[in-house]
């Protein structure tokens, strides 16, 4: 009885955490949607801060000191790259911050191991890049020619639909028709079947997304997004196959962390849920991916 009761107290929080999320994302993609680039920003910032508090804390750091500066670290790149705020170059910055986290380790050395400033230091990389791809996505005409705020707004949506939908989909095929195991150490619960499934809809979904903005585009600003080829529902497939592997690929990488370091999430932040790493662990492979596939479609083109 008292099982029983758990359950419903952890559904509940899983769907009111739910639809938390969802009215999130919602607010996001509307300040993408009118180009709020500093509500952007301010918000990337704090998911950056937030995602690389829970890497470091993962692997068993417990000195406050190396939480603040990496946090820091994480806030202030994104912050500060996304305002547009002219900073020293990169090796420079990097190479002092190789020094204070050297230092750290030298000054709390029973507290800071080598493991802790390496994943504080990758982490303080790899996230802001992530995040800070969010809003080359959205800005995606001042770096590639050919395109509009309109196809920005679009390029960001799919980076969410190819992450949370290839997971989504993935789990619920599986528990249907899930038999074969595709990694039973990393995540036992993935089966074979419900990638496939995760990734065949979201392609499909996806194909639906791409005529629903060009109806959207051209009744509120008639104009018809990236053209008028029908080419365009053809390439939404392969990058949309791409993205969603990448995804998995994600969604494993951050589980493997879990289990080396014996965590089930990364925070409580979001009940029944997990941390922000535990929602946002594909969409930081998933946004620089997308990323670099329209730099290589750019050079190619060019």
């Amino acid at each position: 009885m008292e099982n029983n009761e758990k359950k419903k107290v952890l559904q509940k929080d899983r769907t009111t955490s739910f639809f938390l999320v969802v009215a999130g994302l919602a607010g996001f993609l509307v300040a993408v949607a009118f180009d709020l680039k500093a509500v952007m920003t301010v918000i990337l910032s704090v998911l950056a801060a937030m995602a690389n508090f829970e890497i470091v804390r993962a692997v068993g750091n417990k000195n406050k000191v190396l939480f603040a500066v990496s946090c820091a670290v994480s806030f202030l790149t994104v912050l500060l790259t996304g305002f547009g705020v002219a900073l020293p170059p990169a090796g420079v910055l990097y190479g002092v911050y190789v020094l204070i986290l050297m230092s750290l380790m030298v000054f709390f050395n029973k507290e800071v191991t080598f493991t802790h400033t390496s994943a504080a230091f990758v982490a303080s990389l790899a996230l802001p890049f992530a995040f800070l791809c969010f809003l080359r996505l959205n800005n995606v005409a001042d770096w590639f020619s050919g395109y509009t705020h309109n196809e920005g707004v679009f390029f960001v949506g799919l980076a969410f639909s190819c992450s949370w939908f290839t997971d989504t989909f993935a789990y619920i095929v599986g528990v249907k028709f899930g038999k074969h195991k595709m990694a039973p150490v990393i995540s036992p619960k993935k089966s074979i079947e419900g990638a496939i499934g995760g990734v065949v809809i979201t392609a499909a979904l996806n194909v639906l997304l791409v005529y629903l903005f060009t109806i959207g585009c051209k009744n509120l600003y008639d104009y018809t997004i990236f053209g008028e080829s029908a080419m365009k529902y053809l390439y939404i497939i392969p990058i949309s196959v791409v993205l969603s592997l990448v995804s998995m690929l994600g969604d494993l990488s951050a589980s493997v962390i879990k289990r080396n370091y014996g965590i089930k999430d990364y925070g409580k932040l979001i009940p029944g849920h997990g941390g922000i790493m535990d929602r946002f662990d594909s969409c930081i492979f998933v946004a620089p991916t997308l990323y670099c596939i329209l730099a290589l479609v750019t050079f190619f083109k060019g």
